[in-house]
């Protein structure tokens, strides 16, 4: 599944560039969580405090594909590991979301 970084982030103002810090505030937009919740067939999990959880499968440590699971930070994680560069380009930069994760 590809999908542009404006498909994922909210952006709340007229900037189109954005460092990876400045891209990690903002808000993920409930369509796109919605739409990646159905492609992996597993649910969203809004706050992402799973720290205090006794049940491991939702344990930051565990790979995604093993997760019944997922929240923001695995949407962060996941696109700070396969997009390299520094800056982001809201409009124009693309992330690939693989059936095998």
């Amino acid at each position: 599944m590809k999908v542009k970084l404006s498909e994922i982030f909210g952006n709340t103002t007229n900037r189109s560039m954005y460092s990876r810090d400045e891209l990690l505030s903002l808000d993920v937009k409930m369509e796109f969580v919605k739409r990646l919740a159905r492609y992996y067939d597993i649910p969203y999990l809004p706050d992402g405090n799973d720290e205090h959880n006794l049940c491991y499968a939702n344990s930051s440590t565990v790979r995604f594909e093993y997760r019944s699971t997922f929240s923001k930070r695995d949407v962060i994680t996941y696109l700070l590991s396969t997009q390299k560069q520094d800056t982001f380009h809201l409009g124009k930069d693309e992330v690939i979301f693989s059936k095998s994760v």
